[in-house]
């Protein structure tokens, strides 16, 4: 099965009373590319990350967005430098005894000091933090799988049904081709009289002249080479797996065939069989670019 590069995600992961909600988003992309917005404390785990992708997302843009909270950021801590307070005492005392100074320091006094006190963060605990993230980043990743795979099921079925069509219009120039190989014949025979008219001309001449013209306008072979590109493209989309980049080439060279054949075509209803593989292609190529 094939996978559209397209997809969204949404999980979440709780221990204890901390809390990790992963959302994740692909488009289209001509690689794998990352975009992950996680709190600054998390950076280190951004490898991590990425590694749980491998083996389940080859191609896209990936952002990704991780959410901590309810306990589970880092907590700050009020920490008393015990010193310090104490030459602060020392030197009120020192005031008091030694020049008089009136007064006790009061509480109000202490806590009004900026140096005694400290904010700290609480050691990040690692393996913890990632233990909760991965818990909800594997559900969210295996979700958007699910869904890329459920999106790839509807390209895969409209492109078969377009290389269906492009292969009937092909089916049909060829059918067209032969039955008006006699008259392509007989018209360019007596084109070719036409200009020749009042000057001497060997008739054999003429009808093997007629014959090389008829043989540059014939575009049988294109149409076939077409339809074993046809049969090749349907093999590849139905045999799944990343093969984005593999459609792309042989849009490439159905795209060559139809060109050609547009070039050479002299026939109308052959030309406008050419002009509807040419949409058919065009279809799927819009679609192609969606494909993992």
């Amino acid at each position: 099965m094939i996978r559209s590069m397209t997809g969204f995600a949404r999980a979440e992961a709780a221990e204890g009373t901390k809390k990790c909600t992963v959302e994740l988003r692909t488009v289209n992309h001509r690689f794998l590319e990352f975009n992950i917005r996680m709190p600054a404390k998390d950076f280190e785990l951004e490898k991590r990350i990425k590694d749980s992708f491998a083996g389940k997302i080859t191609r896209g843009y990936v952002d990704a967005t991780v959410t901590m909270g309810n306990g589970a950021d880092v907590k700050k801590k009020l920490v008393l430098d015990e010193d310090m307070a104490l030459q602060f005492l020392a030197a009120a005392k020192t005031l008091k005894d030694k020049h008089g100074v009136a007064g006790q320091p009061d509480m109000a006094a202490i806590l009004s000091l900026k140096d005694i006190f400290k904010c700290e963060e609480e050691t990040v605990d690692v393996d913890g933090r990632w233990r909760l993230i991965a818990g909800a980043l594997m559900k969210a990743v295996d979700a958007l799988v699910a869904m890329r795979e459920a999106e790839g099921a509807a390209l895969q079925k409209d492109l078969l049904e377009k290389l269906a069509l492009i292969e009937t219009s092909a089916g049909r120039v060829m059918t067209l081709r032969k039955s008006q190989e006699g008259d392509i014949l007989t018209k360019l025979k007596a084109k070719i009289e036409e200009l020749v008219q009042g000057a001497e001309a060997d008739p054999q001449r003429i009808l093997i002249e007629a014959a090389i013209v008829a043989e540059r306008s014939d575009i049988s072979e294109e149409a076939t080479r077409l339809t074993c590109h046809i049969a090749q493209m349907r093999e590849l989309v139905k045999a799944g797996g990343p093969v984005g980049r593999k459609v792309e080439f042989m849009l490439q060279e159905l795209n060559r065939e139809a060109n050609t054949m547009s070039a050479k075509s002299t026939i109308i209803d052959i030309s406008r069989e050419v002009v509807e593989i040419k949409s058919n292609i065009e279809k799927i190529r819009e679609q192609a670019a969606n494909i993992e």
